[in-house]
């Protein structure tokens, strides 16, 4: 006996509908703007008030007793989604309680790494004056003037190197912060870094 499918019952597959989800969300993976729209592990009240910027709600959990350098069920704690996210007043609020700036996650980044990745210039000048450490590696042995410069980030890098980024330091692949600005093509961070020396 033959079993011929209609076009309906082919259109409302519940197999079709599920590689157009896979389809659409592998076509999304890649994107850092999805990253950052839609977290992946929900946390304990003091990171997500962090991570949403949400400052009364922090004071409220912070009153209530939550650690601030404590990390939630993602390897983060609240500096570290504060500053992925660009929460400004909440990376503030959280250093004048003391955070230390160069904890890191569960993934290696601290929480300038995660602030350059995103571009958050502001919060790596807020890390800066709270004395966190501009050479402090992150995953793969990658600094955060590396990460720049990798990425393009040229007022990150004139605001690290300011700070005293050594420009000598390689990465896990052996590469330093200029090699890097070379690669991707990224000639007035290379100029910066030249003249530092790099």
């Amino acid at each position: 006996m033959t079993y011929t499918q209609s076009a309906e019952q082919r259109h409302n597959s519940p197999w079709l509908r599920l590689v157009a989800i896979l389809s659409l969300l592998a076509a999304l993976g890649g994107s850092a703007a999805w990253a950052q729209q839609i977290p992946v592990i929900t946390d304990n009240v003091f990171i997500e008030a962090a991570r949403s910027g949400d400052l009364a709600r922090l004071q409220a959990a912070h009153a209530a007793g939550y650690s601030v350098d404590g990390l939630g069920r993602n390897g983060q704690n609240a500096l570290h989604a504060a500053a992925e996210w660009g929460r400004l007043a909440i990376v503030k609020q959280l250093l004048d309680w003391g955070a230390k700036p160069d904890k890191r996650a569960s993934t290696k980044h601290t929480a300038m790494g995660y602030a350059v990745i995103y571009g958050h210039e502001e919060i790596v000048a807020a890390l800066l004056d709270a004395k966190a450490d501009p050479n402090k590696a992150g995953p793969d042995y990658e600094v955060p003037l590396i990460t720049a410069a990798r990425l393009g980030q040229g007022k990150i890098v004139a605001l690290l190197l300011a700070a005293g980024s050594d420009v000598r330091e390689t990465d896990g692949t052996g590469r330093t912060a200029s090699e890097w600005a070379r690669e991707m093509r990224q000639p007035k961070i290379l100029q910066m870094l030249q003249a530092a020396g790099g």
